[in-house]
Order: C-alpha cells, then sequence, then structure tokens
C-alpha cells in the first residue's frame, strides 16, 4: 500500500499485521506477506525485534550499494549483521544495537564515506540512534485525556515508550 491507497500522507509507509493463528502472525506490506512467530512461543518464523534488525541491516545494503554506483565506485559486495542486546533491567529496552558492516572492492576511505553517507541519511538507523517518541492509538482513536495525566509520565508519546 502506498500513502494513496492508504489516505496516507506522502512518505508514509504502512504495514498491517493479524493474527493467524495464536503466537503466529501474517505481516503485510503492499502486495507482499510474512510470516512472524511471537519469540514469547518460540516459533520458528522470525520475531518482530529481527524484524527491526532486518529494517536496519537491508537499509544499509540499499543505501550502500546505491550510493558507491552513483559515485562511479567499482563493483563492491557488501553485507550487514545487526544485533542487539535486551537490558537486563529493563526487558522493554535494547541496551545495545550493533551494526557490522562488511564492503569489499574499495579501500577504506572510500568505504567509510559510504558508511557516512548512509548514517547521515538513513530513517532506521537514526530513529533507532535517537530514541523517537511514539503516537499509539486504539481502534482509531487516541488515549483520551485524564486529568493529573502529566503526573502520570507525560504524553501518550512519553507513556507508550515506558
Amino acid at each position: 500500500m502506498t500513502g494513496s491507497e492508504t489516505g496516507g500522507t506522502r512518505g508514509e509507509v504502512v504495514v498491517a499485521a493479524e493474527v493467524a493463528t495464536p503466537g503466529r502472525f501474517i505481516v503485510s506490506a503492499r502486495t507482499n506477506h510474512l510470516v512472524s512467530d511471537s519469540r514469547l512461543v518460540g516459533g520458528e518464523a522470525i520475531h518482530a525485534g529481527e524484524l527491526l534488525l532486518a529494517a536496519l541491516a537491508s537499509c544499509a545494503l540499499a543505501n550502500i550499494e546505491n550510493h558507491a554506483g552513483a559515485a562511479g565506485l567499482p563493483a563492491v559486495r557488501v553485507t550487514a549483521t545487526a544485533s542487539h542486546t535486551r537490558d537486563e533491567d529493563d526487558l522493554t529496552y535494547y541496551r545495545r544495537t550493533v551494526l557490522e558492516i562488511g564492503i569489499d572492492g574499495v579501500g577504506d576511505t572510500d568505504g567509510w564515506a559510504l558508511v557516512d553517507n548512509f548514517v547521515a541519511t538513513c530513517p532506521i538507523y537514526n530513529t533507532v540512534r535517537r530514541g523517537s517518541g511514539i503516537e499509539v492509538t486504539l481502534n482509531g482513536r487516541s488515549r483520551p485525556e485524564i486529568a493529573g495525566s502529566a503526573s502520570r509520565g507525560g504524553t501518550d508519546g512519553d507513556r507508550a515508550r515506558q
């Protein structure tokens, strides 16, 4: 689905998910579908945290490959491995995310220039790097304002991150 197909704004990306069976989900983006499993039930399909890492690695590969070609660099082979570590004290938080990029076919100067360009332009990388607010709705509506909500943690986005 594109923004125009969903009524969304330009540049908006829409991914839908639904429960196929308990612990197994169908994730759809445009006309593409994949199976995801809950890590809590130990299914064999990719888990949500792994999808986040896959998005990060995929963005790195596409960005670097595209910019290497645009810069007229010789054919490069790019690999990316992404990992994260869940915080031991706060299981709702990834304490560390690491992205290892390998680029064969160029020297260090060109390789770092490609990595720097990726870091400067990838919205997935920068969202993970900065940590971002998030808006959560229920059945198409925002959380109703409750008296004293500021004492409960601030905005909806702040509560969603807690």
